[in-house]
C-alpha cells in the first residue's frame, strides 16, 4: 500500500481508492458461496501474510514503528516477532527466515533469522512493497514509485533488474516463472516474463494491491485497497475476471490454505479474515 490517497473517475461518479485505511467506511462483506470469519482483530494497519514454518501466522503493520506480529490461526492470539520498523510491508519466509520489505524511507528488505534476529538483506530501494519467492530459487521484489522496478535477488544478495513498473505494489510469481505485479495507480496487473517483457495481464480494476495464486483452481486473486474494495479472481485459462467479495474495506494481502479458504488482511478494519468456500455453493 502507498502513502497518498487518490481519486479515480468511475462511471457516473467517483470511487475513493485507499493508500491509508478508510476510516470513514465500515467494512460491508458480501461474499456469496463462502462464510466469513475474523481470524485475528487490532492488527494495526494490517499488510502482508505469510504463513510461518511452525503453522503460525505472520502479518505485518504497515505504519512508521510498525511490526512483524506471529498470530495463532485459530485464538488470534499475537506477538510481537520484531518492531519499530518503518512502513513493514509484504513478507516471504524462505528456509526458516522471514523477508520483509520495509519501505519508507529506509527502501530495504530485511531478513529475520530463527532465533528472530533482525538483519538488512538490501538497501537503496525505491519504496519496496511486494515481494516473493520465484521457483528460481530467486526472492522478487517491486519498487512503489513512478520509475519503479521489479528486481530478483539471490539468496546471497546478488541483484537484477528485471523490468520497469509505474507504483508497483503486490507482486506474486507464478510456477512458470512469470512475474505478476499490480500496477495500483494505472489501474492494472503487468505480467513479466524471463526475459523482462511486460504485458498487461488484467485491467480495469480500482487500485490493485494483493495478489495471490490459488493452485486448486488455477487462477489469480486481486484485492483493490479502496473503500468499499473488492477480492476479484482472474481464470488463468480463460482471462476470465469475477468478484469473489464486495464491501471490503481497503484489502491488502491474501494467502490461500489447503482447503481453499482464503486468508485476507483488511487493513481499514485492522483485522484478518478467512473466507471458506461453503460446500453447499458453488463459490466464483
Amino acid at each position: 500500500m502507498g502513502s497518498l490517497p487518490f481519486l479515480r473517475a468511475a462511471g457516473a461518479g467517483l470511487v475513493l481508492a485507499c493508500a491509508a485505511a478508510c476510516s470513514d467506511y465500515q467494512s460491508e462483506v458480501d461474499a456469496p458461496g463462502y462464510s466469513v470469519e475474523v481470524v485475528a482483530r487490532d492488527i494495526r494497519r494490517v499488510d502482508g501474510l505469510a504463513w510461518h514454518p511452525n503453522g503460525a501466522l505472520l502479518a505485518t503493520e504497515e505504519y512508521r514503528g510498525g511490526g512483524v506480529l506471529k498470530i495463532d490461526p485459530v485464538s488470534g492470539a499475537s506477538r510481537y516477532v520484531v518492531r519499530d520498523l518503518a512502513d513493514p510491508d509484504n513478507l516471504v519466509v524462505v528456509d526458516g527466515q522471514i523477508y520483509v520489505t520495509e519501505e519508507d524511507p529506509k527502501g530495504r528488505i530485511l531478513r529475520i533469522d530463527s532465533l528472530e534476529n533482525l538483519h538488512v538483506f538490501a538497501s537503496g530501494l525505491d519504496g519496496p512493497e511486494g515481494l516473493d519467492f520465484g521457483p528460481d530459487q530467486r526472492l522478487y521484489v517491486a519498487e512503489h514509485a513512478l520509475r519503479g522496478h521489479v528486481f530478483s535477488f539471490s539468496l546471497d544478495g546478488e541483484r537484477t533488474t528485471l523490468a520497469s513498473v509505474v507504483n508497483g505494489e503486490g507482486l506474486r510469481v507464478l510456477p512458470d516463472g512469470t512475474v505478476l505485479v499490480a500496477e495500483t495507480s494505472e489501474n492494472r496487473v503487468v505480467a513479466i516474463d524471463a526475459s523482462g517483457r511486460k504485458s498487461e495481464f488484467v485491467a480495469g480494476i480500482t487500485a490493485p494491491d494483493g495478489l495471490a495464486y490459488d493452485p486448486g483452481r488455477d487462477r489469480v486473486l486481486v484485492t483493490e485497497d479502496a473503500a468499499p474494495g473488492r477480492l476479484l479472481s482472474v481464470d488463468l485459462e480463460s482471462g476470465g475476471l469475477e468478484t469473489i467479495a464486495t464491501g471490503l474495506n481497503a484489502p491488502q494481502t491474501m494467502l490461500i490454505e489447503p482447503d481453499g479458504a482464503i486468508v485476507l488482511a483488511e487493513q481499514g478494519e485492522d483485522r484478518v479474515l478467512r473466507l471458506r468456500p461453503l460446500p453447499s455453493a458453488e463459490a466464483p
